[in-house]
């Protein structure tokens, strides 16, 4: 998920979520917000699913904001590194040294 803004012109993506929901009920701010306050937002989307050759609708409540990414490893509350990047075992190796007194 991202979003950003040029002048008044707002650009959303969502994985997930419906188009619709993205385009008229999710903003800029509510992105930020997530980010910020480590909040997560719900929202409702109707959706047509086939079953066994059977159609129906469902009413989904689904979270469409999350500040929560279990496949990058997080830096610290903004910056993050994808898993397998070089510098995180030598990021975690100057962890363990500074917890064990070796560097003060």
């Amino acid at each position: 998920m991202y979003s950003y803004k040029i002048s008044d012109e707002e650009h959303k993506k969502a994985k997930g979520v419906k188009t619709n929901v993205v385009k008229n009920e999710i903003r800029h701010n509510d992105y930020k917000n997530v980010l910020i306050n480590q909040k997560t937002i719900h929202h409702q989307m109707n959706t047509i699913r086939s079953e066994l050759h059977q159609i129906n609708s469902y009413h989904l409540n689904k979270v469409s904001l999350s500040p929560f990414d279990d496949k990058r490893y997080l830096l610290d509350k903004y910056k993050s590194l994808a898993y397998g990047h070089y510098l995180i075992d030598e990021i975690k190796n100057l962890k363990k040294e500074l917890y064990l007194g070796i560097i003060s």
